[in-house]
């Protein structure tokens, strides 16, 4: 009897124990959440950082006509791609035509130093006529046009500047940039020390994209809602007498040249991807102008012939119509206006998901 007490003791205080046990288990575990009752919404996965959640269109799916993302500016640009470049394309084909035919051509000459040679003074009658249309169109994908561009026939300047900022920040850095430009051309000034690594023609239009991005900066700095707003800019200017084009970029804005049927990009785009940089930060801009205290502008000098084509755009169309495609247009199309319509209409056809300016130039024989 005394084995069988013992036993109904032991049982009930480990009852006991057990019970208190579940009881503190419970009590830490956290509670699971409700079921949704019969046609409730189920919570949604959080949105990982730096991506916007696509939203749901009035079928119910996913809405991938909603506004894309503009171009970003990496935060901290690797230093290898913030050095400017200069370089002279005609000088650089002209060593590859040697080169593959075993022909030295004489003593080697510095890209540099054909550059600086003989960049002044003009001769006195233009060898060359430059022709020039414009166009930007919004796309398909943009509530508003952050693109902006300038077309100075008077300088044969003519400059592209594709915004980024949000709200109207964008539209305000490209015009505010463009603007900038042109007054810098119409009033002869150029703020800044001239650097003699540069010829003069190439030196003025670099100082006038440095004034911009000092232009944008001040602004950006005076209003609160444009703080970090910047543009891409690519821009040329043409010297008929001397029969040079300069070629002045920051970001990936591009200029081509279509020369014999064959389409050449005559700049580098300032992105990680173009460094090496693979993944979703590919895409980020290693430069912009408006964002830093300074910028370094890329500057290329050609020697444009009777019958090229140089086209400057922003990356709305770059990113839509392949190089072989924009060469066909522009070799098919004789008229400006309508080859500039085309290019501009493919990228909407194909897409349109931004902002898409076109400035299209003729170089033609002078009349004489």
């Amino acid at each position: 009897m005394v084995w069988i007490g013992v036993g109904i003791a032991v049982a009930f205080v480990l009852l006991i124990v057990v019970r208190a046990m579940m009881g503190g288990d419970n009590e830490a575990a956290p509670a699971k959440p409700a079921e949704p009752a019969s046609g409730a919404p189920s919570a949604k996965l959080a949105t990982p950082i730096g991506s916007k959640p696509a939203k749901a269109g009035k079928s119910g799916k996913r809405d991938d006509d909603q506004e894309p993302e503009g171009t970003k500016v990496a935060s901290v640009p690797p230093p290898a791609v913030t050095r400017a470049v200069v370089k002279d394309v005609a000088l650089e084909e002209q060593k590859k035509m040697r080169a593959s035919e075993g022909r030295s051509g004489g003593p080697d000459i510095t890209v540099d130093t054909e550059i600086m040679e003989d960049d002044d003074p003009t001769g006195p009658i233009a060898l060359i006529l430059v022709t020039a249309v414009g166009r930007t169109d919004a796309g398909k994908r943009r509530k508003h046009n952050e693109d902006s561009y300038l077309v100075l026939p008077d300088h044969n300047l003519f400059v592209i500047a594709d915004g980024m900022g949000g709200y109207a920040a964008g539209e305000v850095a490209s015009a505010l940039a463009t603007e900038v430009i042109s007054e810098a051309y119409k009033t002869g000034t150029f703020v800044g020390e001239s650097d003699p690594m540069r010829p003069k023609r190439g030196d003025e239009l670099v100082r006038a994209i440095q004034m911009s991005n000092e232009a944008i900066l001040t602004q950006a700095r005076a209003n609160e809602a444009q703080h970090g707003m910047g543009t891409t800019l690519v821009s040329c200017r043409f010297s008929p007498n001397k029969q040079r084009v300069y070629i002045a970029h920051v970001g990936d804005s591009r200029c081509y040249r279509v020369r014999g049927g064959e389409i050449k990009q005559m700049t580098a785009d300032h992105t990680l991807g173009a460094v090496g940089i693979t993944g979703p930060a590919a895409a980020k801009l290693s430069r912009a102008v408006g964002i830093a205290d300074t910028v370094e502008v890329d500057l290329t000098i050609d020697h444009p012939q009777v019958g090229d084509f140089y086209m400057l755009c922003s990356d709305g169309l770059s990113k839509m119509v392949p190089d072989d495609m924009i060469c066909k247009i522009m070799v098919g199309e004789p008229d400006l206006d309508k080859s500039v319509n085309k290019l501009v209409d493919t990228a909407n056809e194909r897409g349109g998901r931004d902002n898409i300016t076109v400035i299209l130039i003729r170089v033609e024989q002078p009349v004489l």
